[in-house]
């Protein structure tokens, strides 16, 4: 090879292209991909051992479930709630109490389920005799033996949990009544058999209860429901009894409160001669206008320091008061920095034909800096004056206040005595009104005791039931296998919607409109994938390399392409194993492969053909007389060239887009069939962008399920931008196993290019 030349002798191929793609935010997925009946039905296929799994799984728990619990039967007695008692005083009572709201309905089912009540239940009927509501008569079920942990852990063991649920505190034996603990435990039972509904949208409750016993169980309902109509009727009698004996004591100190409060007033009236009638319209006027000046002061002050501060912050912050929106406004501002960018262009056109020392050249500075000191100084005079304005803001906020308060303080003064006064006469006025209304509800409860009655009736009494209403077992079963075919469908979906990779060909051009040119599996085993292709070069993940190199042919009609560019959304894609592979493959088929690699970041190529990075792209551009064949490594294996990337510093890294780099690849290119350049994510280098107008033809690769269709479509959506010509899309390390699940008998490969598509 021939050192680099000063100017390129190589013609430089000018891509056209005649279409830009529109690029819209939403994926446009065209009629017949939509996901329809079938696709859903065949996502559920693809996790069908899943379903029948969880079928299989709950319907067998929901069956062990219905035969292990017991047949029980339930009676039902209904009570209505808001029967009108019979009132001789008050006729609106006895019209207000026919029509009960369904609050109280329902409030009058908690009472019929409280603790009391099922208290005299139990000793109504001699509960205690009974097995079913009394643990101390019960014995140990079949089931105990497996379900009672209690017998597994050691006595020591239970002894301190129970200190420690007890607080750590030595309790008498006398001190825990066992009769109680019974009792409790009793109800407890009881009230869980117990269901209190309302029946539609009446004012019927229907008291159901649960037993194994048929007559228990009617009995039970039967008692529940007297002992509730006895129970309310006791509670009206003892409201009534205590509202008279409070009615009683309220009357007398209201009497003495009507007189004290009439006394204060007149007294008041006295001693400040006050009448009704005199106001302060003129104070209040006065201080309506001041609040009013107040705000307004308030708003000006408030936007003087907000840009004071905004002018200040740019300041401080290293932006210079340039970017002040008020420096901006000022004309003069804009005249001095017309002129100082006319005399920095003028430096810069003689500094092209002059020296640094050239007088013209100092001259020109010296201009230079005399426009950026006035400009500094004009916009130091724009900040003074803004911090001028917030102060005047200031004082003039801080005035009006002055005068504000003042005027409210006289305010107070004018009305103090005056709402002293009507305070007096309500309290005057309030303590009469409640005498009046106590006097008149006394006369209506004297004598109220012997004519209460409860305001609920028994409807229909509780009959003892013919046959088990619980559990359905077969219903049990059937909702169990029905709820675990749910509940599989539902994980099996919830999987599918949260994959948001690329699984099939048809995907990729669904949603980009570009062709999957190839499809590369991914190897199994120690051998890498560059080595494999020496190796076996019939295998499956050659043939596909294969299919690639034959996309890139027939991607352009006149030539094949020169220089190729592979590129990913993100990292970890395979993009570099796919160069390496692909070049070493085409290599030993006889091709003259030149393989570069740009990702200066993360470079791989000299860690997968084992040579130094010393010498690589990054010392070619910087070299002034650089002799091509000292940066280029000749594979031994296949006889593939490699220009790794170097080693490069954040201030040469510009070198990658410069036109230097353009050189370089049109001085390579007479010397090879193909130069494949491995450069760095799209979504990671910005360099990659001003790449693809180097090259002919872009090469996109996206790993199969693994690279979110978010990043994809975006990493494409900026080559398509910058006007790249992209061959197709290459899907990387395949696993063919699980592309049988999705690919439905689609192609795995296609070459022909569709209608270029919407990419969102």
């Amino acid at each position: 090879m021939n050192q680099l030349p000063d100017r390129v002798r190589g013609r430089r191929r000018v891509v056209a292209r005649e279409r830009v793609v529109a690029l819209d935010p939403m994926p446009y997925v065209p009629p017949e991909r939509e996901q329809d009946f079938l696709e859903t039905l065949r996502r559920l296929w693809r996790h069908r051992y899943l379903i029948i799994g969880c079928a299989v799984f709950l319907g067998g728990t929901a069956a062990a479930v219905a035969m292990s619990m017991p047949s029980m039967y339930v009676a039902e007695s209904r009570v209505q709630v808001g029967v009108p008692p019979v009132r001789y005083l008050n006729v609106e009572a006895i019209v207000s109490d026919v029509s009960p709201d369904q609050e109280r309905v329902t409030n009058e089912g908690f009472v019929i389920q409280s603790r009391d009540l099922a208290k005299q239940v139990i000793n109504r009927l001699n509960l205690v005799k009974d097995p079913e509501f009394n643990p101390e008569l019960q014995t140990p079920s079949r089931w105990s033996r497996y379900t009672d942990i209690g017998q597994l852990v050691p006595k020591s063991w239970l002894a301190w949990l129970k200190g420690i649920k007890g607080g750590g505190e030595d309790k008498a034996p006398s001190a825990i009544d066992p009769v109680a603990a019974r009792d409790s435990h009793m109800i407890d039972v009881l009230l869980s058999r117990v269901d209190v509904s309302v029946l539609g949208r009446s004012h019927v409750l229907g008291i159901k209860v649960s037993s194994a016993n048929p007559q228990t169980a009617a009995a039970i309902s039967n008692a529940l429901a007297d002992i509730y109509l006895d129970y309310q009727r006791q509670e009206k009698v003892k409201a009534s009894e205590r509202v008279e004996k409070f009615l009683t004591g309220r009357i007398s100190e209201l009497r003495e409160q009507v007189r004290k409060s009439d006394q204060a007033v007149e007294e008041y009236r006295k001693r400040y001669g006050l009448y009704k009638g005199q106001s302060s319209g003129v104070t209040s006027q006065q201080l309506t206008e001041l609040n009013t000046q107040l705000i307004q002061a308030q708003t000006a002050k408030t936007e003087a320091e907000s840009r004071l501060a905004e002018a200040q912050a740019l300041r401080k912050g290293g932006m210079g008061g340039e970017s002040v929106p008020e420096v901006l406004r000022s004309s003069l501002v804009s005249s001095l920095k017309q002129q100082q960018a006319d005399a920095e262009r003028k430096a810069a056109e003689l500094a092209a034909a002059y020296g640094p020392r050239h007088p013209l050249i100092i001259n020109a500075r010296s201009e230079i800096a005399n426009i950026r000191a006035r400009v500094a100084a004009e916009v130091a005079k724009v900040i003074d004056g803004l911090a001028r304005e917030a102060r005047a803001a200031e004082a003039r906020y801080d005035a009006i206040a002055q005068s504000f308060d003042q005027l409210k303080g006289q305010m107070g003064n004018v009305n103090e005595r005056a709402i002293e006064l009507d305070a007096l006469e309500r309290d005057a006025a309030v303590n009469r009104n409640l005498l009046e209304a106590m006097l008149n509800r006394a006369k209506q409860t004297i004598g109220t005791e012997e004519i209460q009655q409860a305001n609920a009736k028994l409807v229909s009494p509780a009959s003892m039931p013919a046959g088990p209403s619980f559990p359905p077992k077969a219903l049990l079963v059937f909702l169990g296998a029905v709820g675990g075919i749910l509940v599989g469908a539902a994980v099996a979906l919830m999987r599918e919607g949260a994959d948001r990779t690329f699984r099939r060909a048809d995907q990729i051009v669904a949603a980009t409109g570009l062709p999957v040119i190839a499809m590369v599996p991914q190897l199994t085993g120690g051998t890498p994938p560059q080595v494999h292709v020496l190796r076996k070069p019939t295998s499956p993940f050659s043939e596909s390399l294969r299919r690639l190199h034959i996309g890139l042919e027939l991607s352009e009609v006149a030539e094949s392409p020169k220089t190729i560019l592979v590129t990913s959304a993100t990292p970890a894609e395979g993009k570099s194993v796919l160069v390496a592979s692909l070049g070493r493959l085409l290599a030993s088929n006889g091709k003259r492969i030149l393989l570069v690699d740009c990702d200066w970041r993360c470079p791989k190529l000299h860690q997968l053909f084992r040579c130094s990075n010393r010498n690589g792209l990054a010392g070619l551009l910087t070299s002034e007389t650089a002799a091509l064949d000292d940066f280029v490594h000749h594979d031994a294996l296949s006889g593939v060239d490699v220009v790794t990337a170097g080693e490069w510093t954040p201030q040469s890294t510009h070198l990658l887009t410069s036109e230097r780099m353009r050189i370089v690849l049109d001085a390579l290119a007479p010397d090879y069939d193909q130069i494949i350049l491995d450069t760095p994510p799209v979504l990671v280098g910005a360099e990659v962008l001003a790449f693809t107008r180097m090259v002919e033809k872009v090469v996109f690769v996206v790993r199969w399920g693994h690279t979110r269709r978010e990043a994809t479509l975006e990493g494409l959506k900026q080559v398509i931008e910058a006007q790249a010509d992209v061959a197709g899309v290459v899907m990387s390390r395949v696993v063919p196993k699980q592309y049988k699940q999705y690919a439905y008998g689609h192609a795995s490969y296609e070459y022909a290019r569709p209608v270029m598509a919407r990419i969102g």
